[in-house]
């Protein structure tokens, strides 16, 4: 598939639900309720195996399901396995909080999952705890150290908050000195909860990275959204993920599918197609599609 820029698309993000087992300060209301019964239930799984389908036959070669938190979904290996399997899709990955990923790990492993990223915002386990509103820092590095045993390739997703963990940046690079993971440090976006701490806690995390002695920039591949970086003696790599200091344009390759039925071209745009009337459509669906990616903006920021 071809945008409007005459980019590839390859990739694309498959949100599986809104709702999360955490209330992380940038991402959530404090006073939103958790319910775990209602995951999901605007698309079906049937409507999930139909839009991976459709996908793959329009080139797809690579999935990454996140929410939300896709742990949630009580059918991910399903789908996991779907994708991987029967559709051939070469790459299929999450992103999680890591909790209540152990139980399940040897379940994902078997289903074909190629690699995990877990978001950390803090190895100190106080700081976690306030960040997360809850979280159990113990439970997600056992999601790191299982993923390792395992074999299942992971990145770990720090989001840098001025006069909270940029103090912690030299410990997770210890993670890349010490095993072979990489380690991408992440921007503050100005949206959602996040704006108002964006304004006092915005830290140029590409400036911050590039002014640590040793460090100097490796090739990144075209389509990544980080720019990646080396110093002596890792075992992994530094990352930095810089949508608001360092935008990405023209080489973005992916698009995401929301929960609720939408296809999102653009990270911070402010439209998004609503595609479920044109499910269990084949031919309407893939010329839906290939209209939508005709409109993508020509500046744009990657999901």
């Amino acid at each position: 598939m071809k945008d409007s820029c005459l980019s590839d698309i390859n990739y694309i993000r498959i949100s599986l639900t809104d709702k999360c087992n955490l209330r992380c300060v940038y991402c959530m209301d404090e006073d939103e309720k958790f319910e775990e019964e209602y995951i999901n239930d605007i698309l079906s799984f049937d409507d999930y195996k139909f839009i991976i389908k459709n996908f793959a036959e329009l080139g797809i070669k690579k999935i990454k399901f996140d929410g939300g938190e896709p742990l949630l979904y009580g059918r991910l290996s399903e789908l996991i396995y779907y994708a991987k399997h029967i559709c051939n899709i070469e790459d299929v990955s999450i992103t999680t909080n890591g909790h209540n990923f152990c139980e399940r790990a040897l379940e994902l492993k078997e289903s074909g999952i190629d690699s995990v990223n877990i978001s950390i915002d803090s190895l100190k386990e106080y700081r976690y705890r306030g960040v997360t509103r809850g979280g159990n820092l113990n439970e997600v590095l056992n999601t790191f150290n299982t993923c390792l045993r395992l074999k299942i390739p992971v990145k770990i997703n720090c989001t840098l908050i001025e006069s909270f963990n940029d103090d912690e940046v030299f410990d997770f690079i210890q993670l890349a000195k010490n095993f072979p993971v990489d380690v991408r440090f992440v921007e503050l976006r100005p949206s959602g909860y996040a704006k108002e701490l964006y304004r006092t806690s915005y830290i140029n995390t590409k400036s911050l990275i590039e002014s640590i002695d040793g460090i100097e920039p490796i090739e990144s591949d075209f389509n990544s959204i980080a720019k990646y970086y080396t110093m002596r003696n890792l075992k992994g790599r530094i990352g930095v993920i810089s949508s608001i200091s360092n935008s990405f344009f023209k080489n973005s390759n992916r698009i995401r599918i929301t929960h609720d039925g939408y296809v999102r071209l653009c990270l911070h745009g402010e439209e998004d197609i609503d595609i479920k009337q044109f499910l269990h459509k084949p031919i309407m669906f893939k010329e839906i599609i290939k209209e939508i990616l005709l409109e993508r903006p020509r500046t744009y920021t990657s999901i």
